[in-house]
């Protein structure tokens, strides 16, 4: 959000006129380097670009959960806000804050990225059954839900029972970013990942993987938040440890663009282990770079990187392992996928692209409700 846009502070006992338009609603605590993140970014940007008027309603936190004293304020800003206003939310905030939604009788869009229950998998335990009763709240309280692919989509459809005419499909867009030198370059070959630190990405097996492929030259470098589970991470540390990996594995941390886009040119493969994606936006960002990519069967990666991918079984590491090695050793297939990879990357839309008609889109709404 530009800097220049002001903030609506819920706790204020005064709340200032708005006109009418698209307000957004999102917590200060949710600006982390996810592609969740990104992807909402990317489309307030584009609102912007086509003419919408976008405001922000910033919460001072939302995660994991809203705080009582904010709610009441929180709800007196929604009911005040005039005639033909949307909010547009991304869905967990929806899930979060059900019966503040209940009392404001205004239109929402909400931005579904992938359900909570898939990305707390097996974690979820007790709480998994709550997580979906609040989903399906937060798609039937919707007017509207913006989906980040059609695997997603069928989701909301099969789990929840989405009508199908008020879901727009949206996959994450892509920058324009000059090819890597995959297998060009002396010395180890370097692998990468992206991704934060959390259970669901699965780093554990990521590193049995790794194990499996000592006896090979490799640099393997690992880009993501570590601040969110941080039990998790040195767990991780001690693991690879534990198998003789510390000294060529790296995490990396959170790191900024420029840093990031310096370990794509580095890099000449790309490794993804989660259990689910809601769509992998990493993944599109290696084949956009012409990196190949081993990755398992997860989600809606399946459905759509089709080129310059290798697709692993979830459960055995060995196998996975074993699709990597043959890469290793042989630089010039490698190179032949990357050139597929490459190929099939220049394919992926623009953020451009994928917001087209966005603004529009949500107007008609605001006049129909």
């Amino acid at each position: 959000m530009p800097a220049n846009r002001r903030a609506i502070r819920h706790r204020h006992s005064r709340i200032a006129p708005l006109p009418p338009g698209i307000f957004f609603l999102s917590s200060a605590d949710y600006a982390r380097r996810t592609g969740g993140y990104v992807y909402n970014t990317r489309l307030l940007a584009a609102l912007e670009q086509q003419g919408a008027e976008v405001q922000p309603l910033t919460l001072p936190t939302g995660f994991p959960t809203v705080p009582q004293r904010d709610r009441a304020g929180l709800l007196a800003t929604l009911k005040a806000l005039p005639s033909g206003s949307v909010v547009l939310t991304d869905h967990i905030y929806l899930c979060d804050l059900a019966e503040v939604f209940a009392e404001a009788a205004l239109p929402v869009v909400s931005i579904f990225h992938h359900s909570l229950v898939e990305e707390q998998g097996a974690s979820a335990g007790d709480r998994a059954q709550a997580l979906r009763q609040a989903e399906a709240a937060a798609i039937a309280r919707s007017v509207r839900v913006l989906v980040s692919s059609a695997e997603t989509a069928h989701y909301l459809k099969s789990h929840y029972g989405a009508d199908p005419h008020k879901l727009r499909v949206s996959v994450p867009g892509n920058l324009h970013v000059p090819r890597s030198a995959v297998g060009r370059r002396s010395g180890p070959a370097s692998i990468l990942s992206v991704g934060a630190i959390i259970a669901r990405k699965r780093y554990d097996y990521m590193l049995e993987v790794a194990a499996h492929l000592a006896d090979f030259d490799w640099r393997w470098q690992i880009a993501g938040d570590p601040d969110r589970d941080p039990a998790h991470v040195a767990a991780l540390t001690a693991r690879a440890k534990e198998l003789g990996l510390a000294d060529r594995l790296t995490f990396l941390g959170d790191v900024s663009d420029e840093n990031l886009e310096a370990a794509w040119q580095a890099a000449d493969l790309y490794v993804a282990t989660s259990y689910y994606e809601g769509y992998g936006m990493a993944v599109a960002e290696a084949l956009r770079h012409g990196v190949p990519v081993v990755t398992t069967a997860s989600g809606a990666v399946a459905t759509w990187a089709t080129g310059g991918v290798l697709q692993a079984p979830a459960d055995d590491a060995a196998a996975m392992a074993a699709l990597i090695r043959p890469l290793l050793a042989n630089r010039p297939r490698l190179q032949t996928l990357s050139d597929t990879a490459w190929i099939f990357g220049q394919t992926l839309p623009t953020w451009e692209e994928t917001f087209a008609g966005l603004a529009g889109w949500i107007g008609k709404l605001a006049l129909t409700c």
